[in-house]
C-alpha cells in the first residue's frame, strides 16, 4: 500500500498521505456550533492516520433558511471550531471544512415555509410547495457571506475550504439548467448559471489570500434529468479550465437516486471510480479526489497507483473504523472493523439523533463508553452466536471474563450470515467474518451445533447469561403452509435448501426483495406475492438503501403482485386473492420470508432459576443489526460498574 501513504499536494497544502475522511454532516446541538463531541470525532479520524479530516456542509449565512447544520456565521461559531483543529493537527493531519451557503429546495427543516432557492422550483420534501427565489442583492450578501466565513475558518486554524457544490444543493441549483430559470446576471447561459459559484471562489481568495486551497465538491451526473452527463462534464471543464480551484472532488447522483450520492449496501465497491479516467483528463494538473466504497485498501490503492485518481474519500468506513489508514499501513487488515452499509449513521442524522454507527459503539461517542478490565473472575455463558452474541462474547473476553458462546447452528453469525448472503451484500458478509475473527481473538470458547436449554444452563452455572438466540421465521398458517414445497429465506439463502426454477416469495420486505433478486441472479423465475399495495412497505431504513433494492428490484425482472393476499400451497403452486379474484400462480418452490418471531422461553426460565441475565438483539424484538451489536457490548461493558 505504498503509494496510498505518498504525501500529496492541493494548492500549497502538503498532506502526508493520500487518504481523506470524506465529508458528511453531524446532527449538533441546538446552538449549530461545533462540540466536544465533534473535537473527539474528528480528532480520533486523524489519530487513525488520515493526511485530511474534511467536516460535512458548514452554512455561512442564515439569512434565506435555517442552518440544518453546523453553521460559521460570526466569531462565537469559532470557539469549538479552533479546538477540533487543533485536536486534528496534533496527529499531524490537515484539516478542512466543507463552507455552504445552504440547502435551498432540498430544506427539511420547515415543511412549511417554501425555502429560498435559485428559482421559483419545487421544494423536495414538499413538491407542491414553490420556492422562493433568492433575490440578486440576496445573491451578493450569500457570497460575501462565504468570504467572510472562510476566513473565520483560516483565522480557528483550518487548513482548506472544500465548497459543497453537489447533490442538487443550493450551488448545484444555481449551476443546474433545470433548476436555475433566473434572468439576471446568475442566469441564462452557462456562465451566468456558474457566476455564483466563480465569485464565491474569488471572494473566498480575496479574504483568506490567493494561495488558501480551495476545493471544490460537484456532481458530474445523476440518473435521472437533474444532471445530465454532459452539463457534470462542462461544469468541471468550467473549473479545471478557470483555474479557480486547487482540486476536484467528484461524485453522482442526486435526491431521486440517492445510493449515487451516499453509498448503500448493495452499491459495488468503487462505484465511482469508472469516470475517473475522463475527470482525470479533464482536471490536468488538479488533483482529482473520488469517494464510493473506498474503504477496500486494494481498490483504494490501485486507484492512486494507477493515476486514476489522486485522493481517497472515504466517509462511512471512516465512522466504522477510524483507524481504517493506520491499520492498512501497518498491514493489520483483519483487524479492520468495515462498515456494512447500512446507513444508520445517514439515517439517525437525519432524525436529529447523533450520528451513530451500527458496527462501531463508539461512533460520534468516542470517550463515552470505556471499556475497563474485569474486577473478578466471572464465568459468562452466551447462547448464540449472531451478530450479538458474537459481539457480546468478544467484548466479554476482552474485558478478561471466562467466556463460552454457544450456537445452534454449524455456522455463526445467525440471521446478519444470511443478510450477507446474496452476492450484492459482501458488506454484510465481511462483517460477520471479522466478527467471528474477534472471538477467535479473545479466545472465546466456541461450541457450534450445540442447542443449549434451561437444564443446560444449570449445568453450567455461570455467573452471567446472554440470551442471543433470535427470533423464528414466522410461516403465514394457511392451508398447505407445511408442505414439502415450502421453505422460510433463511435455509434458502444459506444454502441449506434448495428451490426449484420456478419460485414464489411470499413477503416484499427487504428480506423478500433481496432474496428474489439473488434468485434471479441465478436464473429462476421469481414472483413476489405482497399483501400490501407495494413492496418495501414495512419498517425504517436509510433512503439510498431503500432506492437502490428497489431499482434492483424493478431492473431484475421479477414479477410483483402486490395487494395481493395468500390463500392456500398447492402442490404445484399458490392460490392468492387480489381484488377479491382467486388466481393461481403455478411454482415448484414457495419461500416465506414474512418477518419473525422471537421467543422468550429461554430467557424466562433463565431469569425463573436465579440467574443474572441479559436479553439481547432480535431475541427482544426482531430489528437491526445496530440494535443486536450495541446491546451485545453495552450488557457486558455495565457488569461491574461502580
Amino acid at each position: 500500500m505504498n503509494k496510498l501513504f505518498e504525501p500529496v499536494k492541493i494548492g500549497s497544502l502538503t498532506l502526508k498521505n493520500r487518504i481523506v475522511m470524506a465529508p458528511m454532516g453531524t446532527t449538533t446541538d441546538t446552538t449549530n456550533a461545533f462540540n466536544m463531541r465533534d473535537v473527539k470525532y474528528y480528532g480520533e479520524r486523524a489519530k487513525g492516520g488520515c493526511g485530511l479530516v474534511l467536516t460535512g456542509a458548514v452554512v455561512a449565512s442564515t439569512e434565506f433558511e435555517p442552518a440544518p447544520c453546523q453553521k460559521l456565521t460570526n466569531t462565537k461559531d469559532v470557539y469549538m471550531l479552533q479546538l477540533v483543529a487543533e485536536r486534528v493537527h496534533f496527529y499531524g493531519a490537515k484539516f478542512g471544512i466543507q463552507l455552504s451557503p445552504g440547502i435551498g429546495r432540498m430544506n427539511w427543516i420547515d415543511p412549511h415555509t417554501p425555502p429560498y432557492s435559485s428559482s421559483p422550483i419545487p421544494n423536495y420534501y414538499v413538491p407542491e410547495m414553490l420556492c422562493r427565489e433568492i433575490p440578486t442583492d440576496g445573491v451578493k450578501r450569500l457570497v460575501k457571506a462565504m468570504g467572510e466565513s472562510a476566513k473565520l475558518a483560516q483565522n480557528a486554524g483550518v487548513d482548506m475550504i472544500e465548497l459543497h457544490a453537489y447533490g442538487g444543493y443550493l450551488i448545484d441549483q444555481f449551476t443546474s439548467a433545470k433548476w436555475n430559470h433566473r434572468t439576471d446576471e446568475y442566469g441564462g447561459s452557462f456562465e451566468n448559471r456558474q457566476r455564483f459559484l466563480k465569485e464565491i471562489v474569488e471572494e473566498v481568495r480575496r479574504c483568506c489570500g490567493k494561495d488558501y486551497p480551495i476545493a471544490i465538491k460537484m456532481t458530474i451526473d445523476s440518473t435521472d434529468d437533474e444532471r445530465p452527463m454532459e452539463e457534470g462534464i462542462a461544469i468541471a471543464k468550467y473549473l479545471a479550465d478557470s483555474g479557480l480551484v486547487d482540486m476536484i472532488h467528484y461524485g453522482r447522483g442526486s435526491y431521486s437516486c440517492r445510493w449515487k450520492m451516499v453509498s448503500s449496501v448493495y452499491q459495488p465497491v468503487g462505484f465511482d471510480l469508472d469516470l475517473a479516467p475522463m475527470i482525470k483528463e479533464i482536471a490536468g494538473d488538479i488533483p482529482v479526489m473520488a469517494h464510493g466504497k473506498l474503504n477496500h485498501p486494494d481498490v483504494a490503492e490501485s486507484a492512486v497507483k494507477d493515476g486514476i485518481v489522486d485522493l481517497i474519500a472515504i466517509g462511512h468506513g471512516l465512522i466504522a473504523d477510524p483507524h481504517w489508514a493506520n491499520k492498512v499501513k501497518k498491514g493489520k487488515l483483519d483487524d479492520i472493523n468495515p462498515c456494512i452499509g447500512c446507513g444508520e449513521c445517514h439515517f439517525n442524522a437525519m432524525k436529529g439523533h447523533s450520528r451513530p454507527c451500527a458496527v462501531n459503539v463508539h461512533g460520534m461517542r468516542e470517550g463515552e463508553f470505556e471499556l475497563t478490565p474485569a474486577k473478578t473472575d466471572m464465568k459468562i455463558m452466551v447462547i448464540g452466536g449472531g451478530p450479538g452474541g458474537l459481539k457480546a462474547a468478544a467484548t466479554a473476553a476482552e474485558r478478561g471474563y471466562r467466556v463460552s458462546l454457544y450456537e445452534k447452528n454449524t455456522y455463526l453469525g445467525g440471521a446478519m450470515a444470511a443478510a450477507g448472503a446474496p452476492r450484492f451484500k459482501a458488506d454484510v458478509k465481511d462483517q460477520v467474518e471479522y466478527l467471528k475473527r474477534q472471538i477467535v481473538k479473545f479466545n472465546v470458547d466456541l461450541h457450534l451445533n450445540t442447542p443449549i436449554d434451561i437444564e443446560d444452563v444449570k449445568r453450567e452455572n455461570p455467573d452471567y447469561v446472554v440470551v442471543a438466540t433470535g427470533a423464528n421465521p414466522f410461516i403465514i398458517p394457511v392451508p398447505g403452509h407445511d408442505k414439502p414445497i415450502v421453505s422460510a429465506a433463511i435455509p434458502v439463502l444459506m444454502n441449506q435448501r434448495q428451490v426449484g426454477q420456478r419460485v414464489v416469495v411470499i413477503g416484499g420486505g427487504d428480506v423478500g426483495c433481496e432474496l428474489a433478486c439473488e434468485l434471479r441472479l441465478q436464473g429462476k423465475e421469481v414472483t413476489i406475492v405482497e399483501m400490501l399495495d407495494d413492496i418495501l412497505m414495512a419498517g425504517q431504513s436509510f433512503v439510498a438503501n431503500h432506492q437502490n433494492i428497489r431499482y434492483l428490484v424493478d431492473h431484475s425482472g421479477t414479477k410483483l403482485m402486490v395487494g395481493t393476499r395468500l390463500m392456500e400451497v398447492l402442490d404445484d403452486g399458490v392460490l392468492v386473492s387480489k381484488n377479491d379474484e382467486v388466481q393461481k400462480i403455478a411454482c415448484d418452490s414457495v419461500v416465506f420470508a414474512t418477518g419473525y418471531k422471537a421467543n422468550h422461553d429461554l430467557y424466562m426460565g433463565i431469569l425463573k432459576a436465579g440467574y443474572e441475565c441479559a436479553q439481547i438483539g432480535d431475541n427482544v424484538k426482531p430489528g437491526k443489526i445496530i440494535s443486536a451489536i450495541h446491546q451485545g457490548y453495552h450488557c457486558i461493558r455495565v457488569l461491574e460498574e461502580d
